[in-house]
C-alpha cells in the first residue's frame, strides 16, 4: 500500500528504505545521537551521564510501546543488532560525557556503564509514569553506587550484597590485619 502511493514496487520501496533491522539500527543511532549531544554539558561526569542517559530514556519514551515491543521480540537477529550496536554506542557516550577511558580500567569502566545502563533500563521498563520519576531516581541511585564504587573501590554491599562489609570488618583480628581470627592449631600456642 505505501509503495503503491510512492509509485514503486515493494522491492524497490524496500530497496530504498531496508528492512526491520535497517530501521532499527537507525532508531538506536537516533537515541545514541540524542544521548550523546545531551551527556555535552556543563557538571560533573556523573551528572552528564545522568542528563544523557535521561536523554536517550526520553526519546524512548516517545515510542515506549514499540521499544517494549522490540525488548520482548524472541528474533535472535533483532536482540544480537541490539547487543552488537549498543557497546560502541555506550562508549560513544561515555567519551561525550567527559568519562576517562584510558589504560586498562578504560573497558572496566565502559562494562561497568553498559551495566549501569541496562538495570536503568528495566527500572524505565517498570516505570509507567509519563513522567519517569521512578527512572530518575533508579538511575540516580545506580550512578551514585558508581561514583563510590570508583572512589571507595568495589565492596559487598555496592555490588548488592548487603550486610557482608559488617561481617568481614566482625572476622578482621583486633589489630587490623586481614582474615578471619583462627584458633590456634593443635601443637601452637596461643600468644
Amino acid at each position: 500500500m505505501v509503495a503503491e502511493a510512492c509509485g514503486l514496487s515493494n522491492a524497490g520501496l524496500q530497496a530504498v528504505l531496508g528492512d526491520r533491522f535497517d530501521a532499527l539500527a537507525a532508531f538506536q543511532d537516533k537515541v545514541a545521537d540524542e544521548a550523546a549531544l545531551a551527556a555535552v554539558s556543563a557538571g560533573s561526569v556523573q551528572e552528564r551521564l545522568f542528563d544523557g542517559i535521561m536523554q536517550g530514556f526520553d526519546h524512548l519514551q516517545a515510542h515506549r510501546a514499540a521499544v517494549l515491543a522490540i525488548r520482548s521480540s524472541r528474533d535472535p537477529g533483532i536482540a544480537l543488532l541490539v547487543v552488537c550496536r549498543a557497546g560502541l554506542q555506550i562508549r560513544r557516550l561515555a567519551r561525550a560525557s567527559g568519562m576517562d577511558l584510558a589504560g586498562a580500567r578504560g573497558p572496566l569502566k565502559l562494562a561497568a556503564l553498559t551495566a549501569l545502563i541496562w538495570q536503568a533500563f528495566a527500572a524505565w521498563r517498570a516505570d509507567d509514569s509519563p513522567d519517569m520519576a521512578a527512572t530518575m531516581a533508579s538511575l540516580d541511585q545506580l550512578l551514585e553506587r558508581a561514583e563510590r564504587a570508583e572512589t571507595e573501590g568495589l565492596s559487598p554491599d555496592l555490588i548488592g550484597l548487603p550486610g557482608l562489609t559488617a561481617l568481614f570488618a566482625r572476622l578482621r583480628p583486633c589489630g587490623g590485619q586481614s582474615g578471619p581470627v583462627l584458633p590456634p592449631s593443635p601443637g601452637q600456642q596461643a600468644e
